[in-house]
């Protein structure tokens, strides 16, 4: 099976969907799949494998990179197997590129399936007109999109019924969620979970974070009340290091009991978990599928403490994989204490957390889905090859071919 994966950003490029896309590409040419990436980079920038073969665009999301894509793509046979990553505001044009919703639409011929990192702009009462119409242009092009093309995916149940409502009743949408982008072999131990601690060592909590301000002055209150336990330890996941430094100035009486091991490549993540004894993932307006230091965490085989809210996830909430706590100083404080008090509690909801994420998260996964819709696609189509360029009816469409053909 061949694929032509469309990507605002590929590694060397840092990013959630970067990390994610190098992940399923990896484990679609893992199961002996033929994978094209389509992203823009410098030659120099691109990471070139065997199994994966990267294919540097134009910068910029323009009309340049349009061409290139449209161009290049249609030296392949079709029809092809194009999945797109898609978020509104990767592709440029002040997050309303029109031009490439309408290539999209244009591909009608091929098995095109989009993952919906994010769908919109929040739409709320009262808000600036720059907004309300980035949220309705959004719309628009979400719709336009999920009536074209063959299969949408997103990751978490509030973007599924946004895109219901956004769809007709012929657009198959449905539920994938995102892997961690840290490497599933750096996950493994002996015996499925951290090995005991030295019953004399403090009980360390990390958090994996890259720890924004509007994150650390809620998480400030918090260490302070877990640190008023001497037995507890803090350690801070990520670049944390300025925000060390503000904890050791409100809490210098434990500043020896607070770490920070500063920015981490994903390769190193998985063995600064293991040094914790549980991991607390504090999210305002709650734990959600979509969210990637949430799923690295349940992939370790920690045990997870976090909150919930109005993005959390029904399965997460019906799992029994985490403890949930509300974001007062007094409830994280006691569900930390609880564990460290039952180690058997907290080894047995690591190895359930682990369970969870190799069932609904890990790579093997999303591309057993993705190649279920594929093949069904195959099964359905007379698989000859044909010239990619298409008649089209819409007058925008017939724009942008107008433009691609320049």
């Amino acid at each position: 099976m061949q694929w032509h994966i469309v990507t605002g950003e590929y590694p060397p490029q840092l990013g959630g969907v970067s990390d994610y896309t190098y992940q399923v590409s990896k484990e679609l040419a893992k199961q002996g799949d033929l994978v094209h990436i389509w992203s823009p980079a410098r030659h120099s920038e691109v990471i070139q494998s065997q199994t994966q073969h990267i294919h540097a665009l134009p910068h910029g999301f323009g009309w340049s990179w349009l061409r290139d894509l449209n161009r290049q793509l249609q030296s392949f046979n079709g029809p092809r197997n194009i999945l797109i990553q898609y978020v509104p505001h990767m592709y440029g044009w002040k997050s309303m590129n029109f031009a490439f919703c309408a290539w999209i639409c244009m591909q009608r011929r091929h098995n095109v399936s989009v993952m919906f990192h994010e769908v919109a702009f929040p739409m709320e009462r009262g808000q600036r007109f720059r907004h309300r119409l980035l949220a309705i242009a959004h719309r628009v092009m979400a719709g336009a999109i999920l009536r074209s093309v063959r299969h949408s995916f997103t990751s978490t149940e509030q973007y599924l019924h946004l895109l219901q409502n956004l769809g007709n009743s012929k657009s198959p949408i449905s539920l994938l969620r995102i892997c961690s982008n840290i490497p599933s072999e750096s996950y493994q131990w002996d015996n499925g979970h951290a090995p005991e601690d030295d019953p004399s060592a403090p009980f360390t909590i990390g958090i994996f974070s890259n720890f924004a301000t509007e994150l650390r002055e809620v998480l400030t209150p918090v260490i302070g009340s877990v640190l008023e336990n001497p037995k507890i330890a803090v350690a801070l996941l990520g670049p944390g290091e300025a925000f060390r430094e503000s904890l050791i100035k409100k809490y210098p009486q434990a500043a020896n009991r607070i770490r920070s091991t500063g920015r981490l490549h994903v390769s190193e993540v998985a063995e600064r978990m293991r040094g914790c004894n549980a991991l607390v993932q504090i999210y305002p307006d709650g734990a959600s599928a979509a969210r990637g230091t949430l799923i690295g965490a349940l992939a370790s085989g920690i045990p997870v403490i976090t909150t919930a809210g109005p993005k959390t996830d029904q399965l997460l909430l019906e799992s029994n994989t985490m403890l949930f706590s509300d974001l007062s100083p007094q409830s994280m404080r006691e569900n930390i204490e609880m564990l460290s008090q039952n180690p058997a509690m907290a080894r047995d909801l690591g190895i359930r957390a682990q369970r969870l994420y190799q069932e609904f998260f890990q790579p093997s996964v999303i591309v057993s889905r993705l190649r279920e819709v594929a093949s069904d696609f195959d099964a359905a189509t007379e698989v000859v090859a044909y010239p990619a360029v298409a008649s089209a009816s819409n007058p925008a469409q017939c724009s942008v071919e107008n433009k691609l053909a320049s």
